[in-house]
């Protein structure tokens, strides 16, 4: 009876033994969560860049990863084949981020930390290898450096050749090298840096040549030109560029890299604004008019007119057509009489008739003003220059000054002055003059210019505008 008591006894214990093992092994367990989830430190077998940082805070690991990083190196491979190291510290790397060290710190799962006793783990993947503060600067001197070596005994390749003829793309195959492009170089290291990669493929930085892609992009490209809808309003004259002729122009250039590029033929492109140009501008086109006593009178040259800026406009339009979208463009123009079509001279102008030597100023139809006038002494080269010209500038009490026939120099005070050409001429008054009109300028005419009365000569200068047009014939 007594034995069994025992027995019994030593059964009842083991039950009590396993609880206080269970809840030493729970303290232990929450003791371990506890501390790796408030002292700020990795846990057991952490590995960062392949260097163990247990038990170590952010800054403790930064200074260990940091010295490991200086002597670290990156392989450059080119057919499975290194044939070459980067230091890190070379390419400008020197240290890791110490913000993403924290906050893998944080990321760190406390409750897991007895599996990594028996296991080692690396740290959060946001642990990056971050450059200095020059490494830019390194890491592009480094790349074009090494670029340079290793292309010494390396092929350039030969580059795809595209044709386009009349908006159809013809391409001539090329062979690709393997000279390594310093700026792709850069960004491999780069990029495997950050990645944690320890390989850069060689053949991810070879220089770019036309491929596939690129001729691809062309024919997309041309394609657009050849059906896009392109408008050049040239001063309330619509012309539509025709599809054929945008195609015409279409040349293939070369990027700097080498890379090809559609563009346009200038030349082609100036000769059509300039045929344009030719068809709707002023400038200097012939003026038919109705005189005041000679009837009908068409009048050539002179400074009279716009035109299209065709240099400016040559940019203007070859950007527009290029982007392969539907556009309307504005004609740049410059010059006088803007408003009025080519041939026009409007109903506000000043006629000045050498045959009747009368000067008459209309303004919207009406006349306004009417002079006799004393126009440039033929006899001596002189003579008043036919023309449409317009007053470009207006100027009060003025001296004009020039040669005599004798070569001597003149000097002529004037009230008003309203050059008409670039050359000198203009409507002036003209105290010497005794009299106007009638035959009197064959042998006291003037230097080129429109001798005026000057009483009338003020009302003229106070009545005209700069910009209107005067018609000497």
């Amino acid at each position: 009876m007594q034995q069994r008591r025992n027995n019994n006894k030593k059964k009842s214990k083991k039950p009590l033994i396993w609880i206080g093992a269970i809840v030493a092994l729970g303290a232990i367990y929450a003791g371990g969560a506890y501390h790796y989830s408030s002292a700020k430190t990795f846990m057991p077998n952490t590995t960062i860049e392949g260097v163990n940082v247990a038990g170590k805070n952010s800054e403790q690991a930064q200074s260990l990863i940091s010295q490991h990083i200086k002597n670290q190196t990156i392989n450059l491979t080119d057919n499975d084949k290194v044939i070459s190291k980067v230091k890190l510290a070379d390419a400008g790397y020197t240290s890791t981020s110490s913000q993403s060290i924290a906050k893998a710190i944080e990321n760190q799962n406390a409750l897991m930390w007895p599996l990594q006793l028996i296991n080692v783990a690396n740290a959060d993947s946001s642990v990056v290898v971050k450059p200095d503060k020059d490494s830019n600067a390194k890491l592009t001197a480094y790349a074009k450096k090494t670029a340079t070596k290793l292309n010494r005994t390396r092929d350039a390749g030969t580059p795809a050749t595209v044709s386009v003829s009349n908006g159809k793309v013809n391409v001539t195959d090329g062979k690709k090298g393997n000279t390594i492009n310093a700026t792709l170089l850069a960004e491999e290291i780069k990029s495997s840096v950050a990645e944690g990669k320890r390989d850069v493929n060689l053949s991810n930085t070879y220089q770019s040549t036309s491929n596939s892609s690129d001729v691809n992009k062309i024919k997309n490209q041309v394609k657009a030109l050849s059906t896009e809808k392109a408008v050049y309003n040239v001063n309330g004259n619509t012309v539509t560029i025709p599809n054929a002729t945008i195609t015409s122009w279409i040349i293939i250039d070369k990027n700097a890299d080498g890379t090809q590029k559609v563009n346009l033929d200038q030349t082609k492109l100036t000769a059509y604004l300039n045929g344009l140009n030719d068809k709707y501008a002023s400038y200097q086109s012939d003026v038919t008019f109705n005189s005041t006593k000679q009837g009908s009178q068409t009048v050539k040259g002179g400074t009279f007119g716009w035109s299209i800026v065709t240099a400016t406009d040559a940019t203007k339009l070859t950007n527009n057509i290029l982007a392969g979208k539907d556009f309307t463009e504005k004609a740049t123009i410059s010059g006088s009489g803007t408003s009025l079509k080519k041939g026009q001279l409007g109903n506000t102008y000043v006629e000045v008739d050498k045959t009747n030597q009368h000067m008459w100023y209309y303004e919207n139809g009406k006349l306004v003003i009417s002079t006799d006038v004393v126009t440039g002494k033929p006899s001596n080269g002189n003579t008043t220059p036919t023309g449409v010209y317009f007053v470009w500038n207006k100027q009060r009490n003025t001296t004009l000054k020039g040669s005599n026939d004798d070569g001597s120099a003149y000097a002529s005070p004037v009230d008003y002055w309203m050059p008409i050409d670039y050359t000198g001429v203009g409507l002036h008054d003209s105290p010497w003059q005794p009299q106007y009109g009638g035959t009197w300028y064959k042998t006291h005419g003037s230097h080129g210019c429109v001798n005026t009365p000057p009483a009338t000569m003020k009302k003229l200068y106070d009545a005209v505008a700069t910009g209107t047009p005067v018609i000497v014939f």
